[in-house]
């Protein structure tokens, strides 16, 4: 930190700051209490009641200046893909940054809008951030002369060597400048682990066991999901937990038999994502249990409450449901092409024998 950079505990010292409410939530600083051109540091920490051990610390730098006729707010325009981390925002590298700007006060004068791109090289010895203009010629941003300002993930995927991208926009009046910015660090997705499913091979009803473990993030493993490829390369999730080792039915994608191209996806807490690819699984199609189910939806007067999909239908568990209806809109899917297909084929034959 500079030798400019005052912190606020100096102020508290001297009675200058007064706080709002008995629990110190917010805080009122006296006239004439901040120097002209410095820079202050506020640090706020909040303490759970119930769990002390459940903390957070917030930070905020103030420079002190002239008074100006505007002042520039800049935000992310999707808050959720902006998640907050202390003195930085995080950033997926796989994610794109949209950010808006909005000029408040007397803004009739305004002239122009320019944004700057900075990168972070941080000496690790003095913890001090040198900030280096980014002033490549570049195909990941767009609207740099706006009030929203778009880079792409292409400028976090070809510089991965670069861990803190600072966002500048800057309003320029007739007789003044403003500007405003917001730091991102990259997070980085989980790594060094593996994922695992067995047994590989099974039908529509089988179970089978995604065991993943030894995955590493400094933010925490949130959740997993399982994906099936389809064979028009989309992506269908059939699972999602947050334990390491779940279980899941699968669904037989087009023919009887289909071997099964699988995804795991681990995220963090700040939903950076890694994709892990299983071995391929074989599942085949349980046609009598599916011939069964619509000959008994087909007589209302049969008992139903005896087929097992009926059961799994009822079971209440979100993941079990899910993993059924997939598996039938399959067999469905498949039973009303063969249809069409001996409607065609049945239409063929009798047109060629007439």
């Amino acid at each position: 930190m500079r030798n400019d950079v005052s912190n606020a505990s100096c102020l508290a010292n001297r009675g200058n700051l007064l706080f709002n409410d008995s629990i110190k939530s917010s805080i009122v600083i006296r006239s004439n209490s901040l120097e002209l051109n410095q820079t202050y540091q506020f640090m706020i920490r909040m303490r759970n009641h119930q769990n002390p051990s459940l903390q957070t610390t917030g930070y905020l730098l103030v420079t002190v200046d002239d008074t100006r006729p505007y002042t520039v707010l800049i935000g992310c325009v999707i808050r959720t893909i902006c998640s907050r981390e202390v003195e930085f925002q995080l950033v997926n590298p796989t994610t794109q940054v949209a950010l808006f700007s909005v000029c408040n006060g007397n803004c009739m004068t305004l002239q122009q809008i320019t944004w700057n791109v900075y990168y972070g090289e941080r000496n690790s010895s003095s913890n001090v951030t040198q900030w280096i203009l980014f002033n490549e010629t570049s195909v990941w941003f767009f609207g740099q002369n706006t009030s929203n300002f778009t880079a792409t993930n292409g400028l976090f995927l070809t510089h991965p060597q670069v861990a803190l991208w600072r966002f500048e926009t800057v309003y320029s009046s007739v007789n003044d400048t403003t500007s405003s910015s917001l730091i991102f660090r990259i997070n980085q997705p989980p790594d060094n682990g593996f994922c695992s499913i067995d047994p590989l091979n099974g039908t529509i009803n089988s179970i089978f066991t995604v065991s993943c473990s030894q995955w590493f993030d400094s933010d925490d493993i949130r959740d997993y999901a399982l994906y099936v490829w389809t064979n028009n390369s989309e992506k269908i999730i059939v699972a999602f937990s947050s334990d390491s080792i779940f279980q899941v039915r699968l669904p037989a994608i087009d023919n009887q038999t289909s071997i099964l191209r699988l995804s795991v996806h681990i995220r963090d807490r700040f939903y950076c994502t890694t994709e892990y690819f299983l071995t391929e699984v074989q599942v085949r199609t349980d046609s009598m249990v599916i011939s069964n189910l619509i000959s008994q939806l087909q007589n209302s007067s049969t008992e139903i409450t005896t087929n097992p999909i009926v059961r799994l239908l009822a079971s209440e568990n979100q993941n079990i449901v899910g993993q059924v209806i997939i598996s039938l809109s399959q067999d469905f899917n498949k039973v009303n092409k063969d249809l069409i297909g001996n409607v065609f084929s049945s239409k063929i034959q009798h047109d060629f024998k007439n």
